[in-house]
């Protein structure tokens, strides 16, 4: 038989870890010195682009999600993210800005005819040129 901590014992570790695990995540991040240099290397893009590849093979998302269902994925979304999300948002504000900057300028330069009584020709002269714009312009800024 297989020697393991029980499970009281386990959860007392996890306990006692949370005061001191976010100083020395914080730590290491703080030491990282060449995360983009080795996460945007072609052996970083290779392993990612396997494992993605493994992982829908095995359906393991799929399967993932059916463990966790509905009702426990919204008590956790609502536990976690819901009083961490305006933190975040205020955050990155600054983030959003520059970043959606592109895509609103992308819209703002699209030239669009007037409106129709069809409704299908709307979408085919109105819709599809801003979509495709901001199609356009996200291949510019993904490469």
């Amino acid at each position: 038989m297989v020697k393991i901590k029980t499970q009281a014992e386990i959860a007392k570790k996890w306990e006692d870890a949370i005061g001191r695990v976010p100083a020395a995540y914080g730590d290491g991040v703080s030491g990282t010195t060449d995360w983009a240099e080795k996460a945007s290397s072609d052996e970083a893009e290779n392993l990612w682009k396997e494992k993605i590849d493994e992982a829908a093979a095995a359906k393991r998302r799929q399967k993932a999600v059916a463990l966790v269902g509905n009702e426990e994925w919204k008590a956790a979304a609502l536990a976690k993210g819901k009083v961490r999300i305006g933190a975040g948002m205020t955050a990155s504000k600054t983030k959003r800005t520059t970043n959606f900057e592109p895509f609103r300028s992308a819209i703002e330069g699209v030239s669009l005819p007037a409106r129709t009584a069809d409704p299908m020709a709307n979408v085919d002269a109105r819709v599809k040129p801003i979509v495709s714009a901001l199609v356009e312009t996200k291949k510019g800024i993904k490469g």
